[in-house]
Parts: C-alpha cells; sequence; structure tokens
C-alpha cells in the first residue's frame, strides 16, 4: 500500500447541487473559492455555478474532464498536481465519479501517493434513498443501461433476477423504452420508487408498479429531467427461511455441528444455540 505524499497538491472530489443551489456544503464553497484549477465536465456550466456563488469564476484555470477526454485531462491533472498546486474535481451536478467520469484519475492518484480527498454532498442516488419507501439495507447500483444490445439485455436479465433492490439512472428520452423493456421481462407488477427532478422546483416522486409508472409516462406529452428509479428485488429473491427450515433441508446432507456453524452464520443464534436445537429437532417427526 503506498503512503499518500505531502509534496503534491490534493485532489479534492467535490460534490455540488443535483438542483437546488442551497444544498452547497459550507465546505465545498470554501475549496471552490481557493482551489485555482477545475476539472470538469461542462466549463460553461460549471462557471454559471461559479457565479451563482458569487465565486469569481474568471481566476480559475479549467480543464475539461468528460468521457470523451479523460485520459488527456487525466494527464493534465495529474502534472498540476505534481507541480505541487491543488486541483478541484466536480460533474456537472451531484457526486463526482457516480456515473461520471474521473474514475481514471482517482485511480492514478491513489497508484502515484496523491492525496485525494472527498468533499461530500448531494448525491441523486442518496437523496432518493432517503425517502425511499423500499428498503434499501441492500442494493445493487446500475447506473445508466447500456442503450443497446447484449449489454443492456444481460444488464437488464440481472436486474431482474436480482435478490436486492436495483438503482439506477434514466433519461428521459429512453426512460418509456426502458420501462417496456422491463415489462417484456414480466416484471409489470414488480414495485417502483421514481425521482424526477429532485431538489428543483417540480419535483416529483413515484411509488407504484412498473406498469402503472410506464402507463402514467405514455400519457405525457413530454418528460424532462433526469430520473432515478429504485427497483424493488424479484418476490422469488425475497423468500424467508427460518431456522426451522433452514435446518431440515441441510441435516440430511451435513452433520449437526456443520448445520450448527452455517446457522451461527445466517442467523442470530450461537452456534451452541443452534446446535441444541438442531438435535432437539432431530428427534421430531419430519413436517410435511
Amino acid at each position: 500500500m503506498k503512503q499518500q505524499k505531502d509534496t503534491e497538491g490534493c485532489l479534492y472530489v467535490v460534490a455540488t447541487p443535483i438542483g437546488n443551489l442551497e444544498d452547497i456544503t459550507v465546505r465545498a464553497k470554501r475549496i471552490l473559492s481557493t482551489v485555482s484549477v477545475i476539472g470538469c465536465e461542462n466549463v460553461v456550466r460549471t462557471k454559471t455555478l461559479l457565479r451563482t456563488l458569487r465565486i469569481a469564476e474568471q481566476d480559475k484555470h479549467y480543464i475539461v474532464l468528460n468521457d470523451a477526454c479523460e485520459g488527456r485531462a487525466t494527464a493534465q491533472i495529474l502534472a498540476t498536481l505534481n507541480s505541487a498546486q491543488d486541483v478541484v474535481i466536480v460533474s456537472d451536478a451531484g457526486t463526482p465519479l457516480v456515473s461520471d467520469p474521473g474514475f481514471q484519475l482517482v485511480r492514478e492518484t491513489f497508484a502515484a501517493g496523491i492525496p485525494t480527498v472527498p468533499v461530500p454532498g448531494p448525491s441523486a442516488v442518496m437523496t432518493l434513498a432517503s425517502v425511499c419507501p423500499i428498503p434499501l439495507h441492500e442494493y445493487r447500483f446500475c447506473g445508466f443501461l447500456a442503450r443497446r444490445g447484449r449489454k443492456r439485455t444481460e444488464q437488464l436479465t440481472r436486474l431482474n433476477g436480482a435478490d436486492a433492490p436495483t438503482v439506477l439512472f434514466e433519461s428521459p428520452r429512453r426512460v418509456v423504452t426502458t420501462l417496456k423493456d422491463m415489462l417484456d421481462l414480466d416484471m409489470g407488477e414488480r414495485k417502483v420508487f421514481l425521482g424526477r427532478e429532485m431538489t428543483k422546483r417540480f419535483e416529483e416522486y413515484f411509488y407504484t408498479t412498473l406498469r402503472e409508472l410506464h402507463q402514467e409516462f405514455l400519457t405525457r406529452s413530454s418528460i424532462k429531467g433526469e430520473l432515478v428509479l429504485v427497483i424493488d428485488c424479484s418476490p422469488r429473491s425475497q423468500l424467508v427461511w427460518s431456522e426451522e427450515r433452514l435446518s431440515r433441508v441441510l441435516q440430511p446432507y451435513l452433520k449437526p455441528t456443520q448445520v450448527a456453524n452455517i446457522l451461527a452464520q445466517l442467523t442470530e443464534l450461537t452456534r451452541e444455540e443452534a446446535y441444541s436445537r438442531i438435535t432437539g429437532l432431530a428427534d421430531e417427526p419430519t413436517l410435511r
């Protein structure tokens, strides 16, 4: 493991508002004010943000960091950091690297031992999760689905059979197609929670089924704003196994001590409690 050095500049990964500018953190505003080099997806959009925050945007040096030029931008930012200058990277909105460019850069800074500091703040995923009626103690993050082809088919197939809810992003132009693809996989009755235009004036949320959501969007003449969806896992994957049922299934194939070890990992029982219950169950008639 490489130690971070003190001789280079520091890379700050700064979260910016996803809509409402009041969501900017005090720390993020301070760092944007004091660091002169900014890596960003869109210079015009970033300048507008700085202007709105009353930060002198004309005093900054901008390096475009997007999917098309990530390699070149990474080299430029690394050179800047190696010259003992600090650098901020921001996405167009929200937390960088969450389905946004910057991963290659962060991997390189850690490999080189360059200090890399997250400045947390707004996140579309966490914003939706904070009001989500679908339990998210465990979830899969998918980002944007592939637009077409085999990769998209594989992603949708995995989503259909996932044993935890899936969080994904979608554009307003493709959301109806994506919902239709899910209906074609017989997912129509699956629960979904969707946020659109979150933190903005016309934000809205839907908690419904995929079929009803598809029908809702079909009735609209236009859909605006990026969307975040939480799609519940398949009812088949939500089967709850009781301690007794697990014991009944495992006992014919494993020794009691082995079953006890498994139960101790999968349930709240201790190994000793599990063993005691197993040996007690062994003398009972088999349940049909």
